[in-house]
């Protein structure tokens, strides 16, 4: 069955490639059918307003030499009167070139500009200032090339300016002619275009319908898997057969999540009702002890036998009611951290102080960083000491006589780890398990909330605590968030 469903996926996405590639060629081969109709027709307008605008200037040269020559007082002349001379040809010259301006340059002047044929009412007189410098560049090069010629860039347009050096002449003839690059190109355009349209559509939609098949499965797939991780999870409905399919799994995983939600909750009420039976456990221990104590200083009393040393018992039993309930609050407290930029170097110098023994039989050490004058997190000092001072503790009372419990401080690139390793037994593997779990301990006299409530208080703070494989004893690590220059 595998190999079967395998098969026609492979065969699906072999017609799925097929089409896309045919899809992909059509519009390919369309696109540079338009890209080299649009080039040849622009290539011909622009041969053609270069044939229209050279015949211009050949007769405008000759105009040009024929006034210069048949009148002997043309050089004498006043700028503005030659001007007004070579206007007055150019008018006449350029009327029969629609669209066509120009006029002629000498000694570094243009003269003689006209546009006969320009839409506005008014007639134009001056050399156009956007192609102003444009034009002298051409001229410049005509006047060294005898000929030059420059199509200038432009977006909706295609603008030419052609000059001719005049022979035996220190002046040169030049024209510019502006026609819609749109106009030159719509007709061949617009054929393509629906050409490639059709093709794109007969296409298209076989490649839609293959897409649409193929993204339905996909979703359905996705969907399943979606569902493993997370029960709202829903699968966007569809329509036709896969529509059906996936309104079964919806229905399905509506069943799941109701049967999951059942499931959850009965595993909420066992853990609460393991809570409260190990707290009630920590509790009878402690009032059966003061129950006992006070039987026995009753009848003391009545024989008048009564020491000081009796009420030892019952404060200490009280001592440890009161421990487990400052445990317990502290486990389920709901102060807001917090944090600061602090040294953590002296809160571990004091934590180390504090968990001291006073016989002195277990040694306690610390190790930082050479060079490290100052160790820098971002941490709410009191929590922090309280999780150290759990740990360090923990670490005292599993070492034993003669032992030795051994602080590492690292830095490392975003956080600060501080290790509490010890010389005990170390843990088994079912205490590895559920040590972080409330009212958990192997302890005779332990609560079981030190360590569940050291791993809240630091993750309160965005940190972490970890027990840590090792070789000898047991290895807890807490790591912080660093400071922004230890980071």
């Amino acid at each position: 069955m595998s190999g079967v469903k395998d098969l026609f996926q492979s065969r699906f996405q072999l017609q799925l490639f097929l089409i896309l590639v045919s899809a992909t060629s059509v519009a390919a081969l369309s696109v540079l059918l338009i890209w080299d109709s649009v080039h040849n027709a622009e290539r011909f307008v622009i041969g053609d307003m270069g044939s229209q605008m050279n015949t211009a200037l050949s007769e405008l040269g000759r105009q040009f030499t024929y006034r210069a020559t048949s009148d002997s007082s043309w050089k004498d002349l006043p700028i503005a009167a030659r001007d007004v001379s070579l206007r007055g040809i150019s008018e006449v010259v350029l009327r029969s070139y629609p669209g066509v301006e120009g006029g002629f340059y000498e000694n570094g002047t243009f003269i003689g500009y006209a546009f006969p044929t320009h839409d506005n009412p008014s007639a134009k007189t001056e050399v156009p200032s956007a192609e102003r410098s444009v034009i002298e560049d051409v001229i410049h090069d005509a006047l060294g090339n005898n000929a030059a010629q420059r199509l200038l860039p432009s977006g909706s347009e295609l603008v030419l300016v052609s000059a001719l050096r005049i022979p035996d002449q220190n002046a040169v003839v030049w024209a510019m002619q502006r026609r819609s690059r749109q106009n030159a190109t719509t007709g061949r355009r617009m054929l393509l275009v629906a050409l490639l349209l059709g093709a794109l559509i007969s296409v298209g939609g076989t490649l839609q319908m293959a897409l649409s098949l193929r993204r339905g499965v996909s979703e359905i797939q996705d969907g399943l898997a979606s569902l493993e991780g997370d029960f709202d999870f829903t699968i966007p409905p569809a329509t036709g057969e896969l529509g059906e399919i996936s309104n079964a799994i919806n229905r399905m995983a509506a069943i799941r999540k109701k049967l999951e939600e059942e499931l959850r909750r009965e595993d909420r009420l066992r853990v609460v009702g393991r809570t409260v039976a190990g707290f009630a456990h920590e509790i009878r221990n402690p009032l059966n002890g003061i129950r006992l104590s006070m039987q026995v200083l009753e009848q003391r009393m009545k024989k008048g036998q009564v020491q000081p040393s009796d009420l030892t018992v019952v404060i200490g039993e009280v001592d440890r009611m009161d421990a487990l309930l400052t445990d317990l609050l502290a486990f389920r407290n709901t102060k807001k951290v917090e944090a600061s930029i602090v040294d953590v170097l002296p809160i571990i110098q004091r934590c180390i102080e504090l968990a001291r023994p006073k016989q002195g039989d277990v040694s306690i050490t610390s190790c930082a960083p050479d060079q490290s004058p100052e160790i820098k997190a971002v941490v709410d000092p009191g929590r922090l000491t309280q999780a150290i001072l759990n740990l360090l503790l923990n670490a005292v009372e599993a070492s034993g006589p003669n032992g030795h419990v051994v602080v590492t401080i690292r830095k490392v690139p975003g956080r600060v780890e501080i290790e509490v390793q010890d010389s005990g037994p170390g843990l088994g593997e079912e205490q590895r398990r559920h040590i972080f779990e409330a009212f958990y301990t192997t302890k005779p006299n332990g609560t079981g909330l030190g360590l569940a409530v050291s791993r809240q208080l630091v993750t309160e703070m965005g940190g972490d605590l970890y027990h840590a494989n090792s070789s000898e004893g047991a290895r807890f690590v807490v790591v912080v968030p660093a400071a922004g220059s230890d980071a």
